[in-house]
């Protein structure tokens, strides 16, 4: 069984690292009541694994950072018109920004 999260960030969202233990760090992400907290596998692999996936978020994080930028660019995110007036893509967004 598989579960799945959505986080809609508010006000007071943050993602911190933590080491209440030496040498055993977290990545705890908060948004309200809702809490995920990433840390190392206790396996020989887990180190290894922890660091691939960090590095990938902070990756995706980063693009996708980037892409509700250039969303906000236009104007407040509204979906509805934005879609209306450039379409869904990052090229049609960017193509609409340069103008």
């Amino acid at each position: 069984m598989g579960l799945y999260m959505l986080l809609q960030p508010e006000e007071d969202a943050e993602a911190v690292v933590v080491e209440h233990a030496q040498g055993h760090p977290s990545l705890v992400v908060s948004s309200g009541d809702a809490r995920l907290t990433v840390q190392i596998a206790g396996h020989e692999d887990g180190a290894r694994l922890a660091i691939d996936f960090a590095r990938q978020l902070a990756t995706e994080a980063t693009a996708f950072a980037d892409r509700c930028e250039a969303l906000t660019r236009l104007a407040p995110v509204d979906f509805e018109a934005l879609t209306g007036i450039v379409g869904t893509t990052p090229d049609e967004v960017a193509e609409a920004v340069n103008r």
